[in-house]
């Protein structure tokens, strides 16, 4: 609250921060501020601050049209496998499934082709081993029946493979979202998750020990990718991810206990006598 300055009843100003007039001894009234002084309430969002929210959902690969094919391919490729933290936070839930499609199909098929090479080149030096033990035309045949699955696989049973994989995979995991109540948006944002997580399959492409890393890792990118695309926590986006493996797992258990019991039960009772032959 502020004093008047000038008296509501004679117009004398006010002197000194007086209480009261000096001229006809009336107090000074207490007044508001002027509300139309007041500075203006600061703006909600800079257009700088709202360009740099913009700017933050972004993926190389989609940008490929301006920074090139291949740059596109490199930086998406270093991002998501090595920072995937930060990628998959910046990744656009928007945008179609065919660039995450292509991005998938081409670092997977790339890691799985070269890996056939590595098994070829590999199958080769076994049976060039075992050819001093085998004659000439068996060796020939396997020779050739290994570069022809090779081949054939590499070409044609691959991308089926890749891309069949993608749409089960991301299903299985949008349905568990689903059924759980973990889901913030469509089955759009889980693909383009699953998609991106793809980049470890390329280190298939390693000898020996390739597969392993490759495959440890991409399910710790699915982690990282359903974390951040639905916007759930990593513990529920990891029990997504590890769920179907449980569930198989329990399958094979319960086969295999059901095969085992059946097993023991014929062998028990062919040790008995069950059987006799004339």
């Amino acid at each position: 609250m502020e004093f008047q300055d000038k008296c509501p009843n004679c117009g004398h100003p006010r002197q000194d921060g007086a209480a009261f007039c000096g001229n006809c001894g009336k107090p000074f009234r207490e007044q508001k501020p002027d509300e139309s002084q007041a500075p203006p309430p600061p703006p909600m969002e800079t257009s700088s601050r709202a360009e740099e929210q913009a700017e933050r959902k972004y993926v190389a690969w989609e940008d490929k049209e301006n920074i090139g094919f291949f740059q596109g391919l490199w930086e998406t490729w270093k991002d998501s496998v090595f920072s995937p933290d930060s990628f998959f936070s910046r990744l656009p839930y928007k945008g179609g499934i065919g660039s995450p499609l292509l991005y998938a199909l081409i670092v997977s098929w790339v890691g799985i082709a070269i890996e056939q090479v590595w098994s070829l080149l590999f199958s080769g030096m076994m049976l060039n081993l075992m050819s001093d033990f085998a004659p000439y035309e068996d060796f020939m045949w396997a020779t050739g029946f290994q570069t022809g699955f090779s081949f054939m696989y590499i070409v044609f049973l691959a991308p089926v493979l890749i891309l069949t994989s993608l749409f089960v995979v991301s299903g299985i995991y949008h349905l568990i979202m689903l059924v759980f109540g973990w889901t913030k948006r469509d089955f759009e944002a889980t693909f383009r998750a699953i998609a991106y997580a793809h980049g470890p399959i390329l280190f298939y492409a390693i000898p020996m020990c390739g597969g392993i890393i490759g495959i440890i890792w991409t399910i710790v990118l699915f982690i990282f990718g359903l974390k951040h695309m639905q916007k759930t926590t990593g513990g529920k986006a990891a029990l997504t991810v590890f769920l179907p493996l449980i569930l198989c797992c329990c399958v094979v258990i319960a086969l295999s206990l059901i095969f085992g019991a059946a097993l023991f039960g014929f062998i028990e009772q062919f040790s008995q006598g069950g059987y006799y032959y004339d």
